[in-house]
C-alpha cells in the first residue's frame, strides 16, 4: 500500500511539470528578457563602474565573480527566450517543408524579369524627373522675365 501512494505521488508531481499553463511562455518571455538585461548592466556596470550595476564584493559567491555571474544569467535569459518563443515557430516548419519551390530556370526568369521591370521604371521615373525640372526651370526663367522674383 505504501508503494502505490508513492506511485501516486509521483505521478501527481509529473503531472504538474508536464502540465501547460495558460500564460507560462508569457512570463518565461519577460523573465528571460529581465534576466538579459540585468546580465548586461552588471558587465557595463563592472567595465565603467559609473553606469550599470555594481555587485559589491561582500555578496556571497556573486561578490568575487560578478562577470561569470552576468554571462550566466545572459546564458540562461537566452535560452529561455529561445524556449518561449519556439512554441510559436514550431508549427511553422512543418509549413516550410510544403513549399515548392521553383525550378532553376523558372527562378531565373522570373528575377531578370524583376530586373528589367526595375529598370524600366528607374529609366521612366529620371525621364520624367528630367522633364519636370526642365518645366520648373522654364517656368523660373519666364518668372524672371516678367520681373517676379524668384
Amino acid at each position: 500500500m505504501a508503494v502505490e501512494k508513492k506511485e501516486n505521488k509521483e505521478n501527481k508531481i509529473l503531472t504538474i511539470l508536464t502540465k501547460e499553463y495558460k500564460y507560462e511562455g508569457l512570463i518565461l518571455l519577460v523573465l528571460s528578457l529581465i534576466a538579459i538585461v540585468l546580465g548586461v548592466l552588471i558587465i557595463v556596470g563592472e567595465n565603467t563602474g559609473t553606469s550599470g550595476l555594481v555587485i559589491k564584493d561582500d555578496v556571497f559567491l556573486i561578490g568575487d565573480y560578478p562577470k561569470v555571474f552576468a554571462w550566466i544569467l545572459i546564458i540562461l535569459g537566452a535560452v529561455s527566450l529561445l524556449l518561449a518563443v519556439w512554441p510559436f515557430y514550431k508549427p511553422s516548419i512543418g509549413e516550410i517543408r510544403k513549399i515548392s519551390w521553383p525550378s532553376k530556370g523558372v527562378l531565373l526568369k522570373n528575377s531578370v524579369t524583376v530586373l528589367l521591370f526595375s529598370l524600366a521604371m528607374s529609366l521612366f521615373f529620371l525621364l520624367v524627373d528630367l522633364g519636370l525640372t526642365q518645366v520648373v526651370e522654364f517656368f523660373k526663367w519666364l518668372a524672371s522675365k516678367m520681373g517676379i522674383p524668384v
